[in-house]
């Protein structure tokens, strides 16, 4: 099985399980195949639980090509604070801290505020005294910044 399809069939079964398959990448480590799928819930955090889950049955899915996959290491984790927002992880995090990262003239532009709302083909993030209104369509990097409450 190539990896395109071995990725398209763990996308049908993470969205099986209700969740979005963020990515699912092969690397090696110390001579054994390493496989890295990172995975997240629409209105929640995604919990260590149904990552063990669904690491379960993706490592049943890959000991049922032997061939294909004899000696890998297998990790399912949630994408974490240093992967950037994808467009559909915006509503849950409504009311949080965030860092926008754009381009501008050459230049990195980075604002730091709280996101405020999203609407159907942008976002708001307030920056203390102002509200400023950034396209999805333009290249932008949206990171969450943790909260140490």
């Amino acid at each position: 099985m190539d990896s395109i399809e071995l990725e398209r069939r763990i996308g049908k079964l993470v969205e099986s399980a209700g969740f979005h398959l963020i990515s699912a990448n092969w690397h090696p480590v110390r001579g054994r195949q390493h496989l890295r799928v990172l995975s997240d819930a629409e209105d929640h955090n995604i919990s260590v639980e149904e990552c063990a889950d669904l690491s379960h049955q993706i490592s049943d899915l890959l000991d049922s090509y032997p061939h294909d996959f004899p000696d890998y290491r297998l990790e399912v984790s949630s994408p974490g604070l240093n992967h950037p927002l994808k467009k559909w992880q915006f509503e849950k995090n409504v009311g949080r801290s965030v860092e926008v990262r754009y381009q501008e003239e050459g230049k990195q532009v980075v604002f730091k505020g709280e996101l405020t709302k999203v609407m159907k083909d942008s976002f708001a993030v307030n920056f203390g005294e102002h509200i400023r209104e950034f396209a999805f369509d333009i290249d932008n990097s949206v990171f969450v910044i943790p909260s140490l409450k």
